[in-house]
């Protein structure tokens, strides 16, 4: 809370974090730091009143218009037909005095309520010329009349407001939605804002920061009892209820709650709330404010859970569950000999091949996305990584925090990201296709995989929630502060890697490239030993590492001789992919006598030459066995992905220094 609460006092001085450019109509908006006792609305209808509370016009809004407005704790947790409205900015059911439409009965009693509220704030010592103009406004109840008389509002031929129109895309009904259960529309539910226009520079209320700052010390005023605040150490009024929507908007879920007063009261330990634990209300507001606004700012979301890192400062700082690579040049990605589109990947399925400066590629772009974070922040600044999660509707819980200083943060990351980097597949959006229905194309780029990918590969692309929680949870330790890799999930991954035959063309790419990333990886974290290269690497000599090249092998020549008779289906090699981890010795020679006829075929053709390197390999793996080890009956560990992979990519390599060979084989034989 302490953390959160200096974010927002740092935080809120800036203009670019309390009111960042909005976008125009239909689109994305950049989360704005809120002040305290406001939340955020979705407004329709902007009514403009002079400094006497005159009409002057009205006018809709742009769609999805969402503005920071003044509420009170209850306004901002209110749900269905619960009467309590917001003290300037609300539905027709609030503001008009001669709404009669369908929830007049539902919501009787709300325009007193709201007229009593703006009543007192407007008679308070923190009253404001716009708050005495609405308030003449509406005294005299003729919102929905005027709005009729100006066209915003549709009525019938007697006069009543209309529930079903003629048209659901024109006028107010294309911005507000109508009953799921019934089918129409309810004009109230229109969010009414005001513009008040004479001597002032912004008549916009929502956008007026000086009665903004009247609302909050009037509200701050309504709060009473004195108590020790345990974040600032100061004596202040002390918050009895706290904010909610933290996660996202009707998030209901609270941080801090008191309402245990029935049965074994707070577990028996106390019997007021207040002997736990007491915040200032001012001091919730804010940290609760700056957590909802670093979500919606550069937090990452996976269901009801919630992980972000930040800067006391508000300068941008990598997520741990977020890609760090995001900001890369797609330029990049494609050179590394990608397919051109995702069919042309579910047709070959194979692994493609990284270009030969892969390494290098992967460093220059780590390195060029830490300097950018860099640059943002000093070295001794901190950064708070935290997750959340709901245990229940009603309550949200911190399950992961950590303070680091950005050196070292950076640091573990980065570690991360070298220990883990394997050949993925990127989905990105085709521009080669025109706009209209969104097309997608499959690159192939270098990086460590994301923890909800992990959890995919590892259980399965329908795993559910609980379990894809856990996962990302078991994960952050690793990333944020380099702790061991789960043995667990290694092998689970390796294991569906193993598993060729259930699973998708799409997805093989992608399971048997994370399966690599996470052995690579536990062999470099858990063992502190010697990182594989993405590339080929013919200096290993171990035996999991060589079968893996066999099989790769075997797989090539028979998908060769597939491919120029026209027939597609699986391979032997991608058959027994299972049986050759458990038993190697006695599948490979399974596996070499069914390539006979694939050679002879292969020998009679254009691709003669093809063959000819196959064997070549196929020799040069075979004469770095020892007899021992070849003849081993034991299992073999994930390191025989890598040598499967890797050798798998320099078949499909085709860059000018593998050319030559090949043409150079085809001569010869």
């Amino acid at each position: 809370m302490q953390k959160l609460f200096e974010t927002y006092e740092a935080c809120s001085r800036e203009i670019d974090y309390t009111a960042p450019p909005q976008a125009e109509d239909g689109g994305q908006e950049a989360p704005a730091l809120m002040p305290v006792s406001h939340t955020s609305q979705q407004a329709h209808i902007c009514v403009t009143l002079d400094s006497e509370g005159k009409f002057h016009r009205a006018e809709l809004l742009p769609r999805k218009s969402q503005l920071i407005i003044p509420a009170t704790e209850a306004s901002a947790g209110r749900a269905g037909a619960k009467v309590a409205p917001h003290p300037l900015i609300d539905k027709i059911h609030y503001c008009a005095k001669d709404y009669k439409g369908k929830k007049a009965e539902t919501f009787k009693g709300g325009f007193e309520a709201y007229f009593d509220l703006l009543t007192k704030w407007s008679d308070s010592e923190f009253t404001h010329p716009m708050v005495l103009a609405v308030k003449k406004y509406i005294e005299k109840g003729t919102l929905v009349t005027d709005l009729v008389t100006s066209g915003i509002l549709q009525v019938d031929a007697s006069g009543e407001l209309l529930t079903k129109p003629v048209d659901e895309e024109s006028g107010i009904f294309k911005s507000i939605q109508k009953d799921q259960k019934t089918k129409l529309f309810d004009q109230g539910d229109a969010i009414v804002c005001w513009k008040v226009v004479g001597d002032v520079l912004e008549d916009r209320t929502w956008g007026n920061q000086e009665l903004q700052k009247q609302w909050m010390l009037f509200d701050a005023q309504q709060e009473k009892g004195n108590g020790l605040c345990m974040v600032s150490g100061d004596v202040v009024a002390c918050a009895t209820n706290h904010p909610r929507n933290i996660r996202r908007p009707g998030d209901g879920a609270k941080l801090i709650s008191s309402n245990d007063a029935a049965n074994f009261t707070f577990r028996g330990r106390f019997e007021e709330p207040e002997q736990a634990c007491t915040v200032g209300y001012e001091t919730s507001h804010k940290a609760h404010n700056a957590l909802r606004w670093l979500i919606a700012r550069q937090g990452y979301r996976n269901g009801e859970q919630a992980v972000v890192a930040w800067a006391v400062s508000g300068a941008r700082v990598p997520n741990p569950c977020g890609n760090l690579l995001d900001g890369i040049n797609d330029e990049d990605l494609m050179r590394d000999d990608a397919p051109a589109s995702s069919e042309a990947v579910a047709v070959e399925a194979q692994p493609k091949a990284p270009p030969p400066n892969m390494g290098l590629l992967f460093a220059q772009r780590l390195r060029k996305a830490l300097a950018g974070y860099k640059a943002d922040l000093k070295d001794t600044d901190g950064v708070a990584i935290m997750a959340l999660d709901a245990a229940s509707p009603g309550r949200l819980s911190v399950t992961f925090y950590r303070e680091q200083m950005l050196e070292q943060y950076l640091g573990n990351l980065e570690a991360w990201q070298e220990n883990c980097a394997w050949v993925l597949p990127v989905r990105l959006p085709d521009e080669e296709k025109g706009k209209g229905k969104k097309h997608k194309r499959t690159v192939y780029a270098a990086y460590a995989p994301l923890p909800e990918t992990i959890a995919r590969v590892a259980y399965g692309r329908r795993v559910d929630d609980t379990l894809r929680k856990a996962t990302v949870e078991r994960l952050l330790p690793c990333i944020v502060d380099g702790a061991h890799l789960p043995r667990d999930l290694v092998e689970g991954c390796v294991r569906r890697a193993c598993n060729r035959a259930a699973l998708e063309d799409w997805e093989w790419p992608e399971v048997l490239g994370v399966a690599c990333a996470m052995y690579k990886g536990y062999r470099a974290i858990n063992f502190h030993e010697k990182r594989f290269d993405m590339a080929l690497d013919e200096s290993i000599d171990s035996r999991d590492y060589l079968y893996g090249r066999l099989l790769a092998v075997a797989e090539y020549i028979e998908r060769t001789a597939l491919q120029q008779a026209g027939e597609k289906r699986a391979t032997n090699a991608e058959r027994l992919i299972q049986r050759f981890a458990d038993h190697p010795y006695a599948t490979w020679r399974q596996l070499e006598l069914s390539l006979a006829p694939y050679m002879q075929r292969l020998q009679n053709s254009s691709s003669a030459g093809l063959l000819g390197r196959a064997k070549k390999i196929l020799r040069e793996i075979c004469d770095k066995f020892s007899p021992e080890a070849f003849e081993s009956p034991a299992k073999l560990s994930g390191e025989f992905l890598l040598g499967y992979h890797c050798q798998m990519s320099a078949f499909y390599t085709k860059s000018e220094k593998d050319a030559a060979p090949e043409e150079h084989t085809q001569e010869g034989a």
